[in-house]
Parts: structure tokens; C-alpha cells; sequence
């Protein structure tokens, strides 16, 4: 399992798989008053994606160290910090998982307790969400059909979905083809063109073809 952010073309992975992260969603609940009945709570729309990352950022060549670790904590604290003070939008994305989300860094704290000059660091994250490109998709949902911003292709029986916060490959695959395994999200990659099956960008639009042409590279 690797951590990695990406912003303007540059990538970051940490050296040692976190021992703890979170990344969690809710409800944003509207309070009102009614006579008699007093405070009612009525659920509204999904509030975004946040988490947390606890990891450690060596000095020290341990074994546990991703392949090609940089051991200086300095390497991999200033593109965070720099990223965190000037607001930039980072890709977040965690494999074997299904976190593929584009992020603010709010803040990372940072702390080196037992001599060895390894530095502890919690970075804490919360969901970007883009007002802009949200509201192209609004303007443009004419040419889409059903709740998923999907299109159909009478021709080649193919749908198009257009990439939101939150979706992989894998998720897609898993909720189209009933299988989200590396031979689907695999095969889907291939068939889009795409290099990286971890790596997909808000607002691209996906190709769905029909199961027997994607495991069959039609």
C-alpha cells in the first residue's frame, strides 16, 4: 500500500506506509425549530471527504522503507508544507484502497522525539471540492443521462462516465461489471488509453464498454 500526492505534475509517496490514517464522510444536519415539537434534525447532502495521516519520515535506512526512500524528513516536509501554506489543490491517492480524491493540506504537524533525527508527522486533509468545474458539469448534463452523468453510444452498446471526487477504476469497474479485481481495472485502464490505473482526474470522462469487449481489448 503506498501513499502518494501528485499536484502540477509532481509527484510525492512516502517512504513508510502510515501506521494510521483515516478518511471519513458524513451528513451536513440542518437544525430547525418547531413549536411543540422543538429542535428537528433533517439530514441534507454528503459534507466532504476529510482524514488524517500519522507516519513516520526516516533519516535512517530501515527495512520497512519504500523502495527509493530519500532519507531526509526535509524532502518530503516541504512540498507538504509549501502545498498546505499556499492552498493548492493535491491529488491524494492511496492504492489497494479506494481514496482517489483531490485534497487541501490543512495543516502538518511535525515532531522528532528520540534522537535519531526521524521526524513524526500528522497530515491532516480535507476533500477539495471545484465550484468551477462543477458548474461546467451543470451546464453540460444535457448530454448525459441518469443520475451518474452517464451518456450512451447506441452504435457500440458504450456508456461514458465523467470522473468525479472519490472514483478509481477500481469502483467503477466494481459497480459496472460486479468485479473490481486488478484483471478488470486493469483491462479498463488499457481500454481508455490510460497508463497509470491509479491515476484518474476529476472531470475525465471514462469509457464503459460492454463486459465481453473490455476483457476481450475490443
Amino acid at each position: 500500500m503506498q501513499f502518494s500526492f501528485i499536484a502540477n505534475g509532481d509527484v510525492l509517496t512516502l517512504p513508510i506506509t502510515p501506521a494510521t490514517y483515516d478518511w471519513t464522510t458524513g451528513k451536513n444536519i440542518e437544525t430547525i425549530n418547531i413549536s411543540q415539537l422543538g429542535d428537528v434534525y433533517l439530514p441534507g447532502n454528503r459534507s466532504r471527504h476529510s482524514g488524517t495521516i500519522e507516519c513516520l519520515l526516516p533519516s535512517q535506512d530501515y527495512p520497512f522503507n519504500q523502495p527509493g526512500t530519500i532519507l531526509d524528513p526535509g524532502y518530503y516536509l516541504e512540498p507538504l508544507r509549501y502545498w498546505a501554506a499556499e492552498k493548492i489543490p493535491v491529488r491524494y491517492i492511496v492504492t489497494e484502497s479506494d481514496i482517489n480524491a483531490l485534497v487541501y493540506i490543512e495543516s502538518v504537524t511535525e515532531k522528532e522525539q528520540d534522537g535519531t533525527g526521524d521526524v513524526y508527522c500528522t497530515i491532516a486533509l480535507r476533500e477539495y471540492v471545484d465550484l468551477e468545474a462543477q458548474e461546467v458539469a451543470t451546464l453540460n448534463t444535457t448530454r448525459y443521462t441518469g443520475n451518474s452523468g452517464r451518456k450512451s453510444d447506441a452504435a457500440k452498446d458504450i456508456t461514458y462516465h465523467r470522473v468525479v471526487s472519490g472514483d478509481t477504476l477500481s469502483m467503477l469497474c466494481r459497480r459496472t461489471y460486479g468485479d473490481g479485481t486488478a484483471s478488470y481495472y486493469n483491462a479498463l485502464a488499457k481500454y481508455n488509453g490510460i497508463s497509470n490505473p491509479h491515476l484518474i482526474y476529476v472531470g475525465q470522462t471514462i469509457k464503459l464498454p460492454p463486459k465481453d469487449n473490455l476483457l476481450g481489448g475490443g
